[in-house]
């Protein structure tokens, strides 16, 4: 057996400290701005469901969002009937006139997809109507 000599400390273990790398400096981001023309075609969606339901009074509307504020891309609206398994027609009217002009948008049980590739920039009122009830949701499609 090893006797330990009083008053001697063990030795301690050096610390090897590693070198870390410097650190770097991200490369510049360089903004992008892009212009919008007709040409120009982008794949976002912008989604409209139209809620068909029933209650003591009759038949309702609703639609989510209120306000659509669209981008380059896609609008879709797509019909959910809560109210029956029976198709109904819906029909998008524009009173003062749309973004595609005035002509009025029928879908059927189902969704209806526009190209803002042609449309025309502003904030539009429109008229949904299902099942004789009508509401005035808004769209907005700003300019770039």
């Amino acid at each position: 057996m090893s006797k330990k000599k009083p008053g001697k400390k063990p030795a301690k273990k050096a610390v090897v400290k590693k070198k870390v790398p410097a650190k770097t400096r991200p490369a510049a981001k360089r903004r992008v701005t892009a212009t919008r023309t007709a040409a120009v075609e982008s794949n976002r969606v912008a989604s409209v469901t139209i809620f068909l339901y029933k209650t003591d009074g009759g038949f309702r509307v609703r639609t989510s969002p209120q306000l659509l504020t669209a981008a380059p891309g896609f609008v879709e609206w797509t019909v959910v009937n809560l109210a029956s398994d029976a198709p109904v027609d819906v029909e998008i009217t524009w009173p003062e006139g749309g973004p595609w002009g005035a002509a009025p948008i029928r879908i059927r049980n189902g969704n209806e997809r526009k190209s803002f590739a042609d449309a025309k920039a502003g904030r539009y009122k429109y008229n949904i109507t299902a099942n004789g009830y009508t509401e005035d949701p808004e769209i907005e499609y700003p300019m770039n």
